[in-house]
């Protein structure tokens, strides 16, 4: 069967995709009724329409629930990018009656959540507190696709070193550097300048090597002239390595913003080694071909100004 946009405009029915695409969110016909407070039967009598509109099979049914098949595949990426099309024109509908509602999504690194992106929130609910902002955390191989179907309207975090893909823009706001940080309770947190060569037989945690930031901690070594240590725990986990600061006396390399975080807190202390490794820029991502709705661009703003303030002042 062959379909025109002009039989799917006057067939298909927005409330099928939204009810398509829950199920298929939830695997499940009974959660998504559930969810979208709606009968089962109700909501399995859409998926046959749209099964029968497109003669295809959506779901294979199993005891566990649904699954989409390849073809359902298909219909959800297009479903996704309508339903985030929608919400945006509801976003600048409410923006433009009202001024400073409306609502954002934002995709996040933790190398931003730890400070600019929660200083950016206060400054965006001074200024538009009727702003509703969700904050999903991930890294960028998960959150730049996401982006591009819609699912964010924005990424914050860590910016990938070339931009090879003309849908993204990335802008940045400033450089972060890499430091080398202790538990409190570490022998060498209160001293004043730190021997690097007290260092290299010590444990340390690094990132992974499939990390973005490995580069970075080669680096880090190379500027302070040492070896890569034979002692390694390899993690991105900032809990997990916290949990292994405080238990042990490890060493972690961690971004300043993040590091600075914990040590106001008292938990940890950066390591006085004189050395200033970059670890990158971070920033914020949008679709070139997308503009921000209003309640995105004030997000921006607010990020914008506090990103002077989040800029690592020297090691």
């Amino acid at each position: 069967m062959e379909h025109s946009s002009g039989s799917l405009v006057r067939r298909l029915r927005l409330q099928q995709l939204a009810i398509f695409e829950k199920v298929a969110e939830t695997g499940s016909m009974l959660a998504a009724s559930r969810e979208l407070h709606m009968t089962q039967p109700a909501v399995s009598k859409c998926i046959r329409e749209l099964e029968q509109h497109f003669n295809e099979t959506l779901f294979t049914r199993g005891k566990r629930g649904v699954q989409l098949t390849e073809f359902g595949e298909l219909l959800r990426r297009h479903a996704q990018s309508l339903l985030a099309g929608l919400r945006f024109l509801a976003d600048d509908a409410n923006s433009w009656s009202a001024g400073i509602s409306g609502q954002v999504v934002v995709g996040t690194l933790l190398t931003a959540s730890a400070k600019l992106l929660p200083r950016a929130v206060l400054r965006l609910r001074e200024i538009a507190p009727n702003i509703i902002v969700k904050i999903r955390v991930g890294s960028n191989d998960a959150l730049f696709p996401e982006l591009a179907r819609g699912q964010f309207d924005v990424v914050i975090g860590f910016l990938p070193e070339e931009n090879i893909n003309p849908s993204f823009i990335h802008v940045p706001l400033y450089d972060e550097m890499l430091c080398a940080v202790v538990s409190r309770h570490h022998p060498l947190a209160l001293d004043a300048q730190v021997d690097i060569r007290q260092l290299q037989d010590m444990a340390w945690i690094i990132p992974t090597v499939e990390s973005v930031a490995r580069r970075s901690a080669h680096s880090f070594f190379e500027a302070a002239g040492m070896a890569m240590p034979g002692k390694l725990v390899e993690s991105v986990s900032f809990l997990t390595n916290l949990g292994l600061l405080l238990e042990s006396t490890m060493i972690a390399l961690m971004p300043y913003a993040v590091a600075e975080q914990f040590v106001r807190a008292g938990l940890l202390s950066i390591l006085r080694l004189g050395v200033a490794s970059p670890f990158g820029k971070v920033g914020y991502t949008l679709m070139a071909d997308r503009p921000p709705t209003a309640a995105t661009a004030r997000l921006l703003a607010a990020l914008e100004q506090v990103a002077g303030i989040d800029a690592p002042g020297g090691l």
